[in-house]
């Protein structure tokens, strides 16, 4: 069954924040239905012809106790409710901050304190409607995150995690935003072998070749011990993604097998994928 969750709060109290976290896990964003149209975006998002398993309405202060009550009555999906609300001194202070006019100042003709409570006192009236309730006056966007990755992470019952494993050749220059590379060019190169020049990485001759040597699978060890540590203190600040380049000289066997081999290792307790910047043939 596909997972909706329903997040409302005042304008300000943190739902850009809140939107870049369900986009970073997979999530579908539709901002601001309106009460009138809930039950036909529902029937469209939940037929058989999408193919997205999760989505997350960003719905306004205004129709929020109308589409939660609906969401509820409904029963052809797993509904949850997150709730953010803020104080009208923090609200207050942000927007004064930014400078920005509230949108529902302009919208019903209020002057900025009037349009702030409003927001507030519709939020109010929901409360008790809610699975998560986040006061954010006093949090940063990172506690945010933090906490709306730990419920996600309870609803999905998996890591939410995203490892991307870059392979590339060293002499090619190393790839924009890694957060890690690991360097491969001390397992024997398949590259000075006649027969496996043209192969690549994932050619099971190549991969037997390099794993007749000891040091590649003390390498493989060494990579996996180092990168579990890393990986785990990286789960427990909420990150969304993590980028590890996997290098050797071309980009053409070593790194692309390495990076298949992490890729795989990891995938039971985060999200992986591979990207052969050197060998782009290989990407599926």
């Amino acid at each position: 069954m596909k997972n909706v969750v329903i997040m409302t709060g005042p304008s300000g109290s943190g739902l850009s924040s809140a939107e870049f976290v369900f986009e970073e896990l997979g999530y579908y964003v539709i901002k601001n239905p309106t009460a009138n149209s809930i039950n036909a975006i529902l029937d469209d998002l939940l037929s058989d012809n999408n193919k997205f398993n999760n989505f997350c309405l960003m719905v306004h202060p205004v129709f929020a106790k109308t589409i939660i009550k609906t969401c509820k009555e409904r029963k052809d999906a797993n509904y949850r409710f997150i709730v953010l609300n803020c104080s009208f001194e923090e609200l207050s202070r942000r927007y004064s901050l930014s400078r920005h006019v509230h949108p529902r100042a302009v919208a019903y003709n209020l002057s900025q304190p009037e349009a702030i409570q409003a927001d507030i006192d519709d939020i109010l009236d929901v409360i008790e409607e809610t699975e998560l309730y986040l006061d954010t006056s006093t949090l940063s966007v990172k506690q945010l995150r933090a906490k709306l990755y730990r419920f996600l992470e309870n609803i999905e019952e998996r890591r939410i995690t995203n490892v991307t494993f870059i392979s590339f050749g060293k002499k090619n220059g190393i790839p924009q935003g890694l957060d890690t590379f690991l360097d491969t060019r001390n397992i024997p190169n398949p590259y000075w072998v006649d027969e496996l020049k043209s192969l690549t990485g994932e050619d099971q001759k190549v991969i037997d070749y390099m794993m007749s040597f000891p040091i590649t699978q003390q390498t493989l060890d060494q990579m996996t011990t180092y990168l579990s540590a890393q990986l785990e203190e990286i789960q427990k600040s909420s990150r969304g993604s993590y980028v590890v380049g996997i290098a050797c000289s071309g980009g053409q066997h070593r790194s692309t097998f390495v990076a298949n081999y992490l890729a795989k290792y990891f995938s039971k307790k985060y999200r992986t994928q591979v990207i052969h910047r050197d060998s782009p043939n290989l990407n599926k």
